[in-house]
């Protein structure tokens, strides 16, 4: 699944803050454009799902 992010940066918003807080979404970067001045287009891609849940060792 993609997620497309049409950005202005500000003081405050970044293209890397903006990466890491979808990120920690579990999305990865598939595209970065940019368009204009302090203007960005993000297509991000979800990333492989990571089960974290208990592991059974077999003891």
């Amino acid at each position: 699944m993609y997620k497309v992010i049409d950005l202005i940066e500000d003081k405050r918003v970044t293209v890397e803050t903006t990466l890491n807080e979808w990120a920690a979404k579990g999305y990865e970067p598939f595209q970065v454009i940019r368009r204009a001045t302090y203007s960005w287009r993000l297509i991000l891609k979800r990333g492989p799902v990571v089960n974290v849940g208990p592991v059974a060792d077999g003891n």
